[in-house]
């Protein structure tokens, strides 16, 4: 329990810190707030952006699939490192500095900042362009908003419509030039083939020249010889055999290109003849995804040993091994297809050796070379006529291409400006003041060393906190109807804590000091004196403040006799003693003392002047000077019987009460206590029942009155008119 108390305890200090402090965080809020609304009203320059969109389309896949019935067409994936790449690609210098040049951007910026230059150097001018350029895409898409930041609202859509219109233009150029390449090669192998054609056609002519006519052996009866089935037959064989030799020298050559190289190039030498297993492609790029995850990660502020960046690489490294496993188990798919291909090469040229044999023991040796000329022919024709069809569809297929890049929507001048946010700066103005204002309050607040509550004073000097009088504005003296207010009960209650009475037939004798002027000693000590004689004791205040006295002026009687005649001895002080419009109350005003005279104070004249007042007076009240700089205060505490120090709510440090007393302490005086003055007691709760017993006294002055009003009707015989409605009661808290 004791460490909640403890607990709500700080949180009340400190709204009362911003509390007390509330004109200051007011102030400051006000200024901060003004100043933010006008540096981004009238300082921060304006900045506008405009967004172009493109739509960046794989290289490979810029063909136009055509849709049949039933047929849900291709859909386009695209490569995540090309699409880096692109990005790489459109702030490159090929693509901005067309556009700069082409916008006249240098010697726009160049007048811009005013330098002596017409034109700004094409690597600042490149910079400045980079700067303001921001590329950004949604993930899962291949969709690039190109933003441009610019002073001018045209200016930002015009560059980002020109970078856009560049990077369409620079890569359809690209997609031109590899289809005209690529079409350019295809024919150079036409040209060629058709050379090899027109030399196997020669060779057959040039042999059947050569040969004449050559008798076969046929059987009676339609159908062919056995001579020409088993040509038939090896001519069947041999295509085979050619055919499984290709096969296998294709199997052997890319086994023996692959079968050693990393598992990643392995896959993308596969990924390139288009023989990569589609369930390896989405383990890669699960990887990709999986680790671009991580440095996403990463880039938020997440350390390697944050679970979720665990997790993740070890299902990477999950999917890494399945790779690796998939690409084992295609190397030795490989190297059992090419060794199985070998074995069918063997056999059909076991087999083509056996039939070239029995052909050969059955026809004549030209015939042999011919037939094999005229298949070499009919091969090489073969050839050539897939050639020219794959130019011709290759033809077609560049001319249903469409642009690799395409604009989505085009920048539009914006209207209003995208910088400054005045929203986030009204924002931050307005939370910039609240944290500067309360900061400013609680750092005034610490470097207060004035003396705050009663806690304070009592810890400090060790001495009892007598009574609080709370400020009302300014010293306030009881006289006439402000005798009867609460603002008086201070001083009662001071009064009542006091032992003033008669002994031996002497009153007690009393002054108020205080470390520094202003503290309200004077006050105090006439309205204790006030309060005092309306007890009915009979009073007597002296004015021992001879450098500044002020009892005559708040008790409106003459100033010209007094304690200092009676000093200079001109007469007795009795004699210069005067009457106050208040019964039982007398003053022995300061009288006017020359400056030559200043220090004719003495303890001896005081100590006879007190006991001649005491055996007249039931109480002696003496108004003092300030007990520090003065040696009068010093005097007048040692001689007294009683010494109250006053000191007000936080006007000095506290060295300055602390001084005070000590100096009272030095000559023996008898500090019996203090009084707080001018207190702000809504300012702390610990003087609650001090702002607070004004409304019990009002409160229960007005019954009063009400009940007497009531007993006068009555006696009178008229009704009793009780209110229906309570009354609102009058505040008076201090």
């Amino acid at each position: 329990m004791a460490e909640n108390s403890d607990q709500v305890l700080h949180f009340n200090e400190y709204f009362k810190i911003i509390r007390n402090r509330l004109w200051i965080i007011f102030t400051i809020f006000i200024s901060t707030v003004a100043s933010g609304i006008y540096v981004t009203n009238y300082v921060l320059a304006k900045g506008y952006s405009a967004t172009a969109e493109i739509q960046i389309l794989p290289s490979n896949e810029t063909f136009i699939t055509p849709v049949g019935p039933g047929d849900g067409g291709v859909q386009q994936q695209f490569d995540p490192i090309d699409f880096q790449a692109e990005f790489e690609i459109m702030q490159s210098s090929k693509v901005l500095m067309p556009v700069i040049t082409d916008l006249q951007l240098d010697k726009t910026w160049a007048k811009r900042e005013k330098t002596s230059l017409d034109a700004l150097p094409p690597q600042d001018a490149l910079a400045i362009l980079k700067k303001n350029m921001k590329l950004d895409f949604s993930r899962g898409s291949n969709i690039i908003d190109i933003t441009i930041l610019s002073e001018e609202s045209e200016e930002c859509a015009d560059v980002a419509n020109a970078i856009a219109d560049r990077y369409k233009a620079m890569r359809e150029v690209e997609q031109e030039q590899k289809d005209s390449q690529g079409i350019d090669a295809l024919r150079d192998q036409i040209r060629q083939q058709e050379k090899v054609v027109d030399d196997a056609n020669t060779a057959v002519e040039n042999m059947r020249t050569a040969m004449g006519k050559i008798d076969v052996n046929v059987p009676n009866g339609a159908g062919a010889s056995y001579t020409d089935l088993d040509q038939q037959d090896l001519e069947l064989r041999k295509k085979d055999l050619l055919d499984a030799q290709e096969e296998y020298d294709a199997r052997n050559v890319l086994l023996a290109n692959v079968i050693n190289l990393p598992d990643d190039k392995f896959l993308d030498t596969l990924n390139g003849m288009g023989q990569e297993p589609a369930n390896i492609a989405s383990l890669s790029s699960d990887v990709l995804r999986g680790e671009t995850d991580i440095a996403n990660l990463l880039k938020s502020g997440l350390g390697e040993d944050n679970l979720e960046i665990l997790s993740r690489r070890a299902e990477i490294d999950a999917k890494k091994q399945q790779i690796a496993d998939l690409v084992a188990g295609l190397r030795s798919a490989m190297t059992v297809q090419t060794n199985v291909s070998k074995s069918r090469v063997a056999l059909l040229q076991e087999q083509v050796d056996q039939l070239k044999e029995r052909v050969r023991t059955t026809t004549t040796n030209q015939l042999v070379p011919f037939r094999d000329a005229q298949l070499k022919l009919e091969r090489q024709q073969t050839l050539l006529d897939a050639l020219n069809v794959r130019l011709q569809q290759t033809i077609v297929d560049s001319q249903l291409k469409q642009s690799p890049v395409q604009i989505i929507s085009r920048a539009d001048p914006p209207e209003n400006p995208s910088k400054p946010n005045k929203n986030l700066n009204y924002a931050v103005s307005i939370l910039a003041g609240l944290f500067v204002g309360i900061g400013v309050a609680f750092l005034i607040e610490y470097l207060d060393t004035s003396v705050k509550t009663m806690a304070d004073a009592e810890t400090l000097l060790g001495l009892p906190v007598l009574t609080v009088i709370p400020n009302k504005g300014g010293p306030m003296q009881l006289i006439q109807d402000a005798g009867r207010l609460p603002h008086a009960e201070g001083y009662r209650i001071l009064r009542a804590k006091l032992d003033l009475k008669v002994q031996n037939g002497m009153g007690p004798s009393l002054t108020m000091l205080s470390g520094g002027p202003g503290e309200g000693k004077t006050t105090t000590t006439l309205n204790l004196a006030i309060v005092c004689a309306q007890a009915g004791q009979s009073v007597i205040l002296v004015d021992c403040d001879l450098r500044r006295p002020a009892l005559h002026e708040l008790l409106g009687v003459s100033n010209e006799r007094g304690l200092s005649n009676y000093l200079r001895g001109e007469g007795e002080a009795v004699s210069f003693i005067q009457r106050t419009a208040i019964p039982k109350l007398q003053v022995l005003t300061a009288g006017n003392m020359p400056m030559a005279d200043i220090g004719v104070l003495a303890g001896d004249k005081i100590r006879v002047l007190l006991d001649d007042l005491k055996q007249r007076y039931d109480l002696v009240l003496v108004d003092a000077p300030p007990v520090l700089g003065i040696s009068d205060g010093s005097i007048i505490a040692r001689e007294v019987d009683y010494v109250i120090l006053v000191i007000q709510h936080r006007r000095y440090p506290r060295e300055i009460s602390l001084r005070g007393k000590r100096a009272i302490e030095e000559v023996h005086g008898n500090c019996v206590g203090m009084v707080l003055n001018c207190v702000e007691v809504k300012s702390d709760d610990s003087y609650f029942y001090y702002s607070n017993y004004g409304n019990y006294y009002r409160k229960k002055t007005k019954a009063d009155r009400n009940k007497k009003r009531q007993d006068i009707a009555r006696a009178n015989g008229k009704p009793v008119v009780v209110a229906t409605r309570k009354p609102e009661l009058e505040s008076d808290e201090f």
